[in-house]
C-alpha cells in the first residue's frame, strides 16, 4: 500500500503540473470557442524585430602583453614605476647598480686612448722610415718591420673600440626602459631586489613588468560548436562586462580558433573580439558577456513557432513548408506557410499568410493527450495495487 500511496502522490504532483502548463499556454493568446470539442488559442500573425543571437561568457585579454627582463644582472637601484602607471616607449623602469659597468667602460675607454695614441706614433714612424727608404738610406727589411708593427698598432686600436663598446652595452642594459607603451599590468619585483639577467640565465631570467596597450583589448568567449558555423571573423558583437551592468561595448570579431577546447563535457570554440577601450574602463580578466547578432531583420512577418505543425506530403524539399491553422468564416483550417529562419520562438513567415491573420493552436494536441496519458497511469497504478492486495 505504501508503493501505492507513493504512486498516487506522484500522480497528484504530475495533475497540478499539466494545470500549470495550462496556465501558461492560455496566455499565448486568446481563447477560441471550441470546434467539435476542440478548444483553440487563437493567435495574430504580426509584423515585428527578428532576431537570432549567439550568446556567451568571456574575459578581457590585453592584445600585445609584453614581459620586460633585464639583459644584465644586479641589484636595482631604481624602480620609479607601479601597476597601473601609463609609461611612454623608452621610459625608465628599473635601474640596476652601475658600479661594475662604469668601471669596465671607463676602463675600455682608457685603453683605446692609448690604443690610438699607440697607432698614431706607429704611423709616424712608419711615414719617416718609408722617405729614408726611399732616400735609400734603410734597406727593405728595416721597412718591413716598422710597417708590421702599423698594423699590430690597428688592430689593437680595433680591439680597443670593441671592448669598449661592449663594456658601454653592459651600461645600457643595466637600465631597463620600456619597450613599447602600454600600462604596467604586473609588477614581479621590488627596489633592492638581485635579478638574473634574461639572456645568460639559464632559467630566462627575472621579469620585471608586463606591459601592454590597453587603448585595445581583446574579449575571449567559448562558442559552442553547435553555434560557431553561424559565427564569421569581422562580424559585430556587442560586449557587457561584469563591472559595468549598463555599459555596452562594441567589438568586432577577430580570429576563430581552428581547434575546439573541451570543458565540463562541452565542446566550444574560441572566439577572439576586438573592442576599443579609449576610456580604459575594461580591465585585463574582467569577465563578461558577449552577443554576436547573426539576424537582424525589422517587419518581419512573425508567428510563434509553437503554431507550425509538418506539412503533409512536402517530400525531401519540404523543411521550409510548415502548415498551420487558418480562422476562417468556416472555423479553423490547415493552410500551407512557406517558412523563413527560426530561433524556435518565432518563425518568419516567407508567404502564406499575412499580418493580422489568425491562427489556431489546438488545445486537445497538447493537453488532451496529457490528460489521456495520466488516466492510462491512474488506471495501471491502481489495477498494480488491487492485484497486489489480493495476493495476500
Amino acid at each position: 500500500m505504501n508503493l501505492f500511496k507513493a504512486k498516487v502522490a506522484v500522480i497528484s504532483i504530475a495533475i497540478a503540473s499539466i494545470a500549470c502548463g495550462s496556465l501558461l499556454f492560455s496566455g499565448c493568446g486568446s481563447d477560441a470557442p471550441a470546434e467539435n470539442g476542440i478548444k483553440y488559442k487563437e493567435i495574430r500573425v504580426e509584423r515585428g524585430a527578428f532576431r537570432i543571437v549567439v550568446a556567451a561568457s568571456g574575459v578581457v585579454k590585453p592584445v600585445d602583453r609584453v614581459e620586460v627582463k633585464s639583459k644584465a644582472s644586479g641589484q636595482i637601484e631604481d624602480l620609479p614605476v607601479e601597476e597601473g602607471d601609463y609609461v611612454e616607449q623608452g621610459a625608465l623602469i628599473a635601474r640596476l647598480d652601475q658600479k661594475d659597468e662604469r668601471a669596465d667602460a671607463a676602463q675600455a675607454q682608457a685603453e683605446l686612448d692609448i690604443a690610438l695614441a699607440e697607432l698614431n706614433q706607429a704611423q709616424r714612424a712608419f711615414e719617416r722610415r718609408d722617405q729614408l727608404y726611399k732616400d735609400k738610406h734603410i734597406s727593405i727589411s728595416e721597412l718591413d718591420d716598422i710597417e708590421l708593427r702599423l698594423a699590430v698598432t690597428k688592430s689593437n686600436l680595433v680591439k680597443a673600440k670593441t671592448v669598449l663598446d661592449r663594456a658601454n652595452e653592459r651600461l645600457n642594459e643595466s637600465v631597463v626602459r620600456a619597450p613599447v607603451s602600454g600600462s604596467i599590468l604586473q609588477k614581479y619585483v621590488e627596489q633592492g631586489q638581485i635579478i638574473a639577467s634574461g639572456v645568460s640565465n639559464v632559467s630566462g631570467g627575472t621579469p620585471i613588468v608586463d606591459i601592454a596597450d590597453m587603448g585595445v583589448v581583446y574579449v575571449e568567449a567559448g562558442i559552442d560548436e553547435i553555434d560557431i558555423g553561424k559565427v564569421n571573423v569581422g562580424q559585430t558583437a556587442v560586449v557587457a562586462a561584469d563591472a559595468y551592468p549598463m555599459l555596452k561595448f562594441t567589438g568586432k570579431i577577430a580570429r576563430i580558433a581552428p581547434e575546439a577546447k573541451i570543458e565540463q563535457n562541452v565542446t566550444l570554440f574560441d572566439v577572439i573580439v576586438e573592442v576599443a577601450n579609449k576610456e580604459g574602463k575594461l580591465k585585463s580578466g574582467m569577465n563578461t558577456n558577449i552577443e554576436i547578432s547573426i539576424v537582424n531583420k525589422e517587419g518581419a512577418l512573425l508567428v510563434p513557432s509553437m503554431a507550425l505543425q509538418a506539412s503533409r506530403g512536402s517530400g525531401e524539399a519540404g523543411d521550409n513548408q510548415k502548415s498551420v491553422l487558418l480562422k476562417t468564416s468556416g472555423g479553423f483550417k490547415p493552410h500551407s506557410v512557406e517558412t523563413g529562419l527560426s530561433n524556435f520562438k518565432q518563425t518568419e513567415i516567407l508567404s502564406g499568410l499575412s499580418e493580422g491573420d489568425i491562427l489556431g493552436v489546438s488545445m486537445k494536441s497538447r493537453l488532451k493527450d496529457a490528460n489521456d496519458r495520466l488516466e492510462r497511469r491512474i488506471k495501471s497504478s491502481r489495477s498494480f495495487g488491487g492485484g497486489k492486495k489480493k495476493g495476500k
